[in-house]
Order: C-alpha cells, then sequence, then structure tokens
C-alpha cells in the first residue's frame, strides 16, 4: 500500500503541477486584510495598520477598530482600500462569494429523485443580480425563483434582483416523472424548476453527471436543500455552499455514514467531485478508490460520482486545477438498525482547509433537559496524528491516527480535540440521530450529518436563511477568545448580544450558547426584552472570532449547515506518493 508522507511546497511526486495554492492565512486575526500604511505617513498610522472589517465595508485601524474609510455601496474591502466586492470577497477567503457549483445529493431508487433547491442571501448594500448555468446554457430563472412571506412558509414568486437583506429560494430540478415512487417530493404547485432532468443520471457505481453553476454580480452566501418541501419530505438534508474562488487541489474523500443496514437495501456513501473549468485531471493518490479508479477528466459543469458498496472514504485525490468534494449519502440510519434514514450531503473543505483545533457542540436535545448522545466522526490525513481532548477523550475517541484512518465515536457532552500541529490537520463531522431514538420521549428529527467547523476558520459575521418550513428552528454558537477576552455575539433578530455562553473545557478558549429561533414553529424572544426570532434571514456579527451553524427538525426530518466557513490555507504541506 502506498503511504502519504508531507511535502512542503506545491509539487506532488505524481503527474500533475500545482497541487496547492501558494497562499497562505492563518486563523481568524488573518482573515482581516491589513495593509502597510505608505512611509510618508504619520508614525501614529504606521503602528496601527488598516485592516478590513469583518463584513468588508469598510478599512478600520487595527489598534482600536475605528474607522478610517468606509467603502462605497458597489464596493468593498480588499486590497488596500476599496474595490470589486466579488474580488474582495474572494480574497477574504470566507464562504461568500459571486460564484458557486451545486449538484443533487447521489440517490437510489430507495431514495427516489425529488426537488432540488438553493437558498441565496444577500447581506450586501446593493442588489444581487442572479444567474444559472445548466450543460452550458444559461437558464431562464422565470417562475423559478420564489421569497417566504414574512413569518410564515407560503411562497410569492421574485423577479429581478435580490435586494439587500433578502433571502430567496431558486428551485432547480423537479423529478424527471410524476409516478409517485417511495419518498418522492415533488416541487411545489406553481413552481418552474430549471429543469426536470436529474442532473445526476446513474444510481451505484461510478459516473458523470451535470452541475448547475450560480453567478452573482455581488457576494452572496448561498446553500442547498434536498429535498425541498421540509417535514413532509421525511429525508431533507441542506449544505453551505463554499465559492469556487476558494476551491482546493487536494482532497480526502469523506462519505456521510457507512453503508445502510440490510440485504435488500440499496443505500450507500456517496460522493460527487466537481470542476469548474474544463480539462481537470483528478488523480487517486491513495485509499480504496484506487482499485477502482486511478484518473479521471472532467469539463467545467462535470461531476464525478461515486457511489459504491466498498466506502471509498478515507481516500486522498488531486486535481490539476481546483476542484471541490461533496460527500453525503443516498439515505443512512443512525444508528444503522435504527429507523429512521435521511439523504445527506455537505461539501467538504479542501485539505489545506483542514484544521487542528475543533470545538464540538451538538445541537439542542431534543428531549428536554437531559443530554443527548450522538456520534462525532474524525477523519485524518497523515501518519503519526496525535490527538487530544478537553476536558477529557470520551469513550472510544482515537488517541493516534493515520492517513485516511476514520474513527466515529459517541458523547453527550461538548468537547475541545486537537492535534499535536496545524500540518497534522483533522476533519471532524458531528450527527443528529434517527427519529426512532427519540420516538415516544417528545423528540422529532433524524438522521443528519454536518461540518464542525475548524477554529482557524471561525469568521466575524455570517447571513444565512432558517427554512420556515421546520417547527424546531436553533443555533449553535461558538466562539473564540482574542487578545484574553471573549467579543460579544450580535443577533440581528433579538436585537442584541447572544446571552448565557457557557465555558467549553478547562483550558478556558471557547464558550458556546444554544439560541432556538423557533419552538414547536412558533417564535422565540431571546432576549427578556427583545423582539422575538423566527424563521428566514438570519445575521449574526462579532468582533472577535466565532462559528453557528443552523439546525433544523421536525417530525422525522432535519437539516443543519454552518452558518459560514473560511476557506484560508491553514496546512503548509500538503501530501506527496512516495
Amino acid at each position: 500500500m502506498k503511504r502519504v508522507s508531507q511535502l512542503t511546497g506545491s509539487v506532488l511526486a505524481v503527474a500533475i503541477a500545482a497541487a496547492a495554492c501558494s497562499k497562505s492565512r492563518g486563523g481568524f486575526e488573518s482573515a482581516p486584510q491589513t495593509f502597510v500604511v505608505d512611509a510618508g505617513e504619520p508614525p501614529v498610522e504606521q503602528a496601527c495598520p488598516l485592516q478590513c472589517a469583518p463584513d468588508l465595508r469598510s478599512l478600520v485601524r487595527s489598534c482600536d477598530g475605528t474607522i478610517a474609510e468606509v467603502c462605497p455601496p458597489d464596493l468593498a474591502c480588499g486590497g488596500g482600500g476599496c474595490i470589486d466586492p466579488c474580488a474582495a470577497a474572494a480574497e477574504a477567503q470566507g464562504s461568500v462569494g459571486c460564484e458557486f457549483v451545486m449538484v443533487p445529493p447521489a440517490t437510489t431508487l430507495h431514495s427516489s429523485r425529488s426537488c432540488y433547491a438553493a437558498y441565496v442571501v444577500n447581506a450586501q448594500p446593493v442588489g444581487a443580480d442572479l444567474r444559472i448555468e445548466y450543460r452550458g446554457q444559461t437558464m431562464d430563472l422565470s417562475g423559478s425563483v420564489f421569497k417566504f412571506a414574512a413569518g410564515t412558509g407560503e411562497l410569492m414568486p421574485h423577479e429581478g434582483a435580490l435586494q439587500p437583506g433578502e433571502g430567496a429560494v431558486i428551485f432547480l430540478a423537479d423529478p424527471p416523472n410524476k409516478k409517485g415512487a417511495e419518498r418522492e417530493v415533488f416541487c411545489p404547485d406553481g413552481v418552474k424548476a430549471l429543469t426536470t432532468e436529474w442532473p445526476n443520471p446513474i444510481e451505484v457505481g461510478i459516473g458523470e453527471g451535470a452541475t448547475f453553476r450560480l453567478v452573482t454580480s455581488v457576494p452572496v452566501t448561498a446553500s442547498t436543500i434536498y429535498p425541498f418541501g421540509g417535514a413532509k419530505s421525511f429525508m431533507p438534508s441542506a449544505t453551505l455552499l463554499l465559492p469556487v474562488a476558494g476551491w482546493g487541489k487536494q482532497h480526502v474523500l469523506v462519505g456521510a455514514w457507512e453503508r445502510a443496514a440490510g440485504p435488500s437495501r440499496e443505500d450507500y456513501p456517496g460522493l460527487q467531485i466537481v470542476a469548474a473549468e474544463d480539462d481537470t485531471e483528478i488523480y487517486v493518490l491513495t485509499g480504496s478508490l484506487r482499485h477502482r479508479l486511478r484518473k479521471h477528466k472532467l469539463s467545467r459543469g462535470q461531476s464525478l460520482q461515486l457511489m459504491l458498496p466498498e466506502d471509498p472514504s478515507g481516500s486522498i485525490i488531486a486535481s490539476n486545477k481546483p476542484t471541490s468534494v461533496f460527500g453525503g449519502h443516498s439515505c443512512l440510519n443512525i444508528p444503522s438498525n435504527v429507523c429512521c434514514c435521511d439523504a445527506e450531503q455537505q461539501q467538504l473543505p479542501a485539505l489545506e482547509q483542514w484544521g487542528s483545533k475543533y470545538a464540538v457542540v451538538g445541537h439542542r436535545s431534543r428531549t428536554g433537559s437531559a443530554p443527548e448522545s450522538s456520534p462525532v466522526r474524525i477523519v485524518a490525513a497523515f501518519d503519526g496524528t496525535q490527538l487530544s481532548y478537553d476536558p477529557a477523550p470520551p469513550a472510544g475517541a482515537p488517541r493516534t491516527m493515520e492517513s485516511g484512518e476514520i474513527v466515529t465515536f459517541w458523547t453527550n457532552a461538548p468537547l475541545v480535540v486537537k492535534t499535536q500541529d496545524a500540518d497534522h490537520p483533522i476533519y471532524v463531522a458531528q450527527y443528529m440521530t434517527g427519529y426512532g431514538v427519540v420516538k415516544g420521549l417528545g423528540g422529532g428529527g433524524d438522521p443528519e450529518f454536518v461540518n464542525v467547523v475548524p477554529a482557524g476558520q471561525y469568521l466575524g459575521s455570517y447571513a444565512f436563511y432558517a427554512d420556515p418550513t421546520y417547527k424546531e428552528t436553533a443555533l449553535v454558537i461558538v466562539r473564540q477568545k482574542q487578545g484574553g477576552e471573549y467579543k460579544d455575539v450580535w443577533l440581528e433578530c433579538a436585537k442584541g448580544n447572544v446571552p448565557d455562553f457557557t465555558p467549553l473545557g478547562t483550558e478556558g478558549e471557547f464558550e458556546y450558547a444554544r439560541v432556538d429561533l423557533t419552538r414547536n414553529g412558533l417564535p422565540v424572544a431571546v432576549l427578556p426584552d427583545g423582539p422575538s426570532c423566527s424563521h428566514g434571514f438570519q445575521q449574526l456579527r462579532s468582533d472577535g472570532p466565532f462559528t453557528a451553524t443552523l439546525w433544523g427538525w421536525d417530525s422525522a426530518a432535519s437539516y443543519a449547515y454552518p452558518g459560514g466557513m473560511g476557506q484560508r490555507r491553514l496546512v503548509t504541506k500538503l501530501p506527496r506518493v512516495d
């Protein structure tokens, strides 16, 4: 078996070039753009260089946060001043961007093919024009873009630019037939999806599919949900979309879970590799996938789908041009022998964006005040990865891992996990268990799989959309100490700072809070004298690094995704094959 070692730089000992981007960023403190002040400026400016505010709307003095220049509405902070907002977003290396690629989860006959949709949120001060390409053609968006009426799940048609502070749903694909197959969920009446063709023509095996390309005139946040339709679908999953500008050239494949139990079931982990440029060559470097595939070429707008009886998770791939990987499952059970199953999909960060430190905090308990136990999955990229835990390692948690190794353990308490250094990164995922675990205890929900954001990818502001068709909607917020103190986190819907943070572990670096936006379908007042929060457009911001994960669930249905994450390069030594 080939061994994976590390090589400083971007040259792989395989037949590809430029395997890694040369830019490098650290954690939150390096995210704001810091500019060298001209030598002719007064000395006080030299001691207080300018940097971009977290929302990229202004240049601020790094020493005290005072605003030095406010960017005009049609520009954003980057490159030493106020520049084109799409260029500024790409430079900031976050999850706000102007180009995204979307592909439905891998499905089988059991999980069927259903309504596939995207949420787009505009937090910019000017309107966002939307354009979508499919199979090389610019699609007519007429009848495909809708907004939700305030405080309800009622859809209203939308035309033209998406205005500041607005969120919209774009219906991308509807089932290719109306035969009512098992678990099939159609798009709502009156909706004209962009296509009735299913982008993924294959099921079990290896094959190519098509993708949707979203291009916007100003940076937006985007996510997808499958199927659209909330609790009635019984098998939804959602993912944050990562802008093309932040894609990488090396990835570790991570499926959502093991094959579903039962000899008659054909539900497998599903992985999709997507390309944004023509002549993208993909090379399988290590892992079980090498037994089935060594090399493949994709064009812009294509995807390579992998749904195999032998799980290819842990395999490492590389490409000559930036690519991205979606990991998921056609319909998973957690635990594997407990009802019910859900489709899953998460767009995965590139290997260079993995972290060495994660604060892991599960969703709010669905059964009352008693802590709820759920799985945590860790994936290692390099041999000799050593892990430590705060406050203590849960039962089954690994202490040492090798390249491509995947370990899953259960815990009912928040924890911090870290490795010995940045060049031994790990990937971490969290889960919600199936409806059968909490049925009869007053809880809802079903299996869910979500990325945990590493501390080095925390941001200072987030904007996203909470689906109004779920009764339970909640946030998990984790903030990291900076400069010896924790910064307040402002929640826009509450018109105030998030209260009641709890220390995480014993080292004093992280605190967390769980915040309900809705309970049993009703709005929740987060602050005693503040307005109630609910579904729809959400914004959070802070002067310090934090992360926010959105969870939604109903009877036998759930979804989750991070509100955003950085795409900075945290790993300086990338794999080579000996």
